[in-house]
């Protein structure tokens, strides 16, 4: 004798199913975002190396082909020939390290990284305050523009 299958009525089966699939398709999402944030990070990392190294070429190949830059202290510059141009630094004394304080994805291949920057010349490094936005093209993070500024006054 086959024993009789109990149905679940039908409420119960769909909300079941909906489970089911809202953990199915959250699972791999997760997994790219975290490939996606470590990847926004190594970029950075990757950028921030290339600064500290006084290698303005390899600055600007981390930059969109159009992306921009701006500064407090310099002009607006679009482009990664005037990235590389404006990023430039002789100086074997010049220092400059990123920490990530906030980083977030806005939309879908878009994130918005805050950065915490230590920059100028050895011991006499001053903090700096950056807005990095990156876009991804093909599986590759760029960064599209960039907005450096002196940190905000201390609140008393």
């Amino acid at each position: 004798m086959v024993p009789r299958m109990r149905h679940l009525p039908t409420a119960t089966t769909r909300l079941l199913l909906c489970i089911i699939l809202g953990v199915l398709t959250t699972v791999p999402a997760h997994a790219q975002g975290a490939a996606d944030d470590a990847a926004v990070r190594a970029r950075l990392a990757a950028y921030a190396a290339a600064r500290m190294q006084r290698d303005a070429k390899a600055e600007a190949l981390c930059y969109t082909a159009d992306g921009d830059f701006r500064s407090s202290q310099g002009p607006f510059v679009a482009g990664r020939s005037a990235v590389e141009s404006q990023l430039t630094v002789t100086n074997p004394a010049y220092r400059f390290s990123l920490s990530v304080s906030k980083l977030r994805f806005v939309a879908d291949g878009v994130a918005v990284v805050d950065a915490d920057l230590l920059t100028g010349l050895e011991g006499r490094e001053a903090p700096l305050i950056g807005t990095y936005v990156l876009t991804k093209q093909g599986s590759d993070w760029l960064i599209a523009a960039a907005r450096i500024a002196l940190p905000p006054p201390a609140r008393k």
